[in-house]
């Protein structure tokens, strides 16, 4: 059964943090449903939602996020099931 996260992540204010990112998403082989970036309100860095659908364990996805290096905190926000008619 599919189901759908979404992890707040704070990073640092580079760009290319958020390709880190998506690039470790794809490379897991998590769908991205949804992304969402705005700067913290101090700009020391961004706020990056990401909406992830998958069929596997979401830690796989968090514990490799967590390691990156531009990662300053991640947050796992309570995951839903995904009906078909939301896939399709």
């Amino acid at each position: 059964m599919r189901t759908q996260h979404t992890l707040t992540i704070q990073t640092g204010l580079e760009v290319v943090a958020v390709e880190r990112l998506l690039q470790v998403t794809r490379y897991r082989g998590f769908q991205l449903a949804g992304m969402e970036m705005k700067p913290l309100a101090d700009m020391s860095g961004l706020l990056v939602t990401l909406t992830i659908l998958t069929d596997k364990p979401i830690s796989l996805l968090t514990a490799q996020l967590n390691k990156l290096y531009d990662v300053q905190h991640l947050e796992l926000h309570a995951a839903a099931p995904v009906t078909a008619a939301l896939i399709a």
